[in-house]
Order: structure tokens, then sequence, then C-alpha cells
């Protein structure tokens, strides 16, 4: 058992998500850094879809037995209080009473902690499952650079732009100013509309970047509304999401064509 003391902020237990169930209205849902989870699963010698923890920060947590961990994904200020130090993308066993915080973060914006076993949650208590009898890693993992340029297609609704905002959006600098498990927000050159009638609720996918009337981008993350009433100017490609989905507040985003 593991004892939750502090969710902290945006704390959740989460797995890959749901996918192909838009026509039922359900968006992906799960991490919304599925790399980082996975890679994060893969170090306790998880299959890299079992469920772990994901935090922006302020997690507390007590093992209530030896419990191996892996953290991936955002860097943060990580404490153990009686057990030994956890490093970035190394696995650990810590002992039982020890205590993990995570404290802020510090470069990206989710932190995904797996547990070998996996967890599911009940009120502030996680059971961790049954031991996968896989080997764990035995070296630290590297940290990938994260990308501030992501690949873009265009989007469905490209003809409901004046003809400079594609370029506009390929040349322009973005900053993120707040992301949520919905989408990134973004702030920069506005694009402009070709017309400004309303346009009917039409189906969305994860990537999509959405422009409301005032020219601002909005990047749909894991919990999208799976239907919207604004234009799509582009979709992200899906190998760059997890980099939309570590852009913290303050950070630039460019974009570039996808070939």
């Amino acid at each position: 058992m593991i004892f939750v003391e502090s969710w902290g902020i945006a704390g959740s237990v989460v797995d890959r998500g749901r996918g192909g169930l838009a026509w039922l209205g359900q968006s992906r849902g799960g991490a919304v850094d599925g790399v980082s989870l996975s890679l994060a699963n893969r170090l306790v010698g998880n299959s890299e879809g079992s469920a772990g923890i994901e935090t922006s920060g302020g997690f507390v947590l007590r093992v209530g037995q030896p419990t191996m961990i892996a953290i991936a994904g955002a860097v943060a200020d990580v404490t153990v209080l009686g057990g030994p130090a956890v490093g970035w993308g190394s696995p650990v066993a810590l002992p039982t009473g020890a205590q993990l915080r995570v404290g802020q973060v510090l470069d990206g914006a989710r932190l995904y902690i797996a547990v070998r076993g996996g967890v599911s949650r009940a009120a502030d208590e996680l059971s961790v499952g049954i031991d996968p009898t896989t080997a764990a890693g035995t070296q630290a993992a590297p940290r990938g650079a994260p990308s501030t340029r992501l690949r873009v297609w265009p989007g469905p609704r490209l003809d409901w732009f004046r003809p400079d905002a594609w370029d506009s959006l390929l040349a322009g600098r973005f900053e993120v100013t707040s992301t949520s498990r919905v989408g990134v927000r973004l702030g920069g050159i506005p694009l402009l509309r070709r017309h400004d009638h309303q346009l009917p609720s039409e189906g969305l996918v994860e990537g999509a970047i959405q422009v409301p009337p005032d020219g601002q981008p909005i990047i749909m993350l894991a919990d999208h509304p799976t239907t919207g009433g604004y234009p799509v100017i582009a979709v992200i490609d899906p190998a760059d999401l997890h980099h939309a989905a570590q852009a913290a507040p303050g950070t630039t985003l460019r974009f570039t064509p996808a070939r």
C-alpha cells in the first residue's frame, strides 16, 4: 500500500487512456504525456500502459512496504525522507516508511511516477499491483532534450483564415500562457480569420490547434472536448505531442511544417 499525504497540483492516477471513443463523446484521457509515463514504466519493469502517478508538483507519498519507483517527464525538486535519493530516470527501491516529496517543477510541466506492479486508487491510498516478474532497468535513462519547435500539418479549416495566417503560424513565436489537461493556451501574433461567421461544432482530435475569435491558438491535449466550434488551423504531429504536454507557462513555441 502507498499512502498519499498530498495530491499537490493536478495529482492523479493515470494510464495511457482510452483511444477510439471520440464517437461516443469521450476523449483519450490518461497521461497527458504518454511518452514519459511509458518510460517510467519500462524503468521499473512494468508494461508501458500500467497506471502511474501524474503531478505538477506538491505531491507527497509514503510507502507502506518496500516499493520500487522511477520518475520521468518533468524535472522537479524531489526529496526522500527515510530512504535513498531518487533521481530522474533511475529505478530506486524505497524501504517501508520512506516518504517521497515532489516539490517545485523546475523544467517541464508534468512529472510521472511509476511503481513496480502499477497502482490503483482508493481515496488517498494506492494499491500496488502484482509484481510483473520482468527485469527493471539497470542504468539511468538519458533525458531527451525538450523541443520547442513542433511539427504541424495543415488543419481542416485552413480556408477559414486569411491567406497569410499559415505563414504567420510558421514564422511566429507563441508563448505558453497556461496549460491544463484540456489544452495549452498560447499568446502571440493573432491568426486572423477570412470571415467571422460561426462554425458549427465539429469533431476534434488531440493535437488540434483551435483559434478562437481573438486569434490566439489553443493546442488540444488529452482531455480535450471531442467537438468544438472554433476553426482548426493546424494539427500537431503525434510524435511531437509530448513536447506540447511538457511546455510550461512562459515557454516559447514555434511551429514547422511536418513532412
